[in-house]
């Protein structure tokens, strides 16, 4: 499986990230690498973000959603639900086109792509 970014910036952002705070990411657990590709692929939402990933981690609850589109709404509740292992967001939601765009529905399921197949994904993208 090819790692599809939802645009170039989402891609300088991933793996920016990963390549200066991890430098083994392949140890860092599934749910860590594929929360933050989620919450990189929104420039607002990834600004937001950056101070609440610490190294293997990430905590939600100090992230600000306040003036954020719908799309970073639903990578936010996409990474929380991946990394948490909680069902945040629904399958409905995902497919509500006047809620989510196409290339916001394709980046969750990559995110989920991540978090199911690990790490070894990115090997043939990063």
């Amino acid at each position: 499986m090819n790692i599809r970014f939802k645009s170039a910036m989402h891609r300088k952002n991933f793996t920016g990230f990963i390549s200066s705070k991890n430098a083994n990411y392949y140890s860092s657990r599934s749910e860590f690498i594929a929360a933050v590709f989620l919450l990189s692929a929104d420039k607002h939402l990834w600004e937001r973000s950056k101070s609440a990933i610490a190294r293997y981690s990430v905590n939600f609850n100090s992230i600000d959603l306040g003036g954020i589109s719908t799309e970073g709404y639903a990578l936010y509740k996409a990474a929380r639900a991946v990394y948490n292992g909680e069902a945040d967001i629904s399958l409905s939601e995902l497919c509500d086109w006047t809620l989510i765009d196409d290339p916001t529905t394709l980046t969750i399921f990559t995110g989920v792509m991540l978090l199911r197949n690990g790490v070894r994904i990115l090997k043939q993208r990063v």
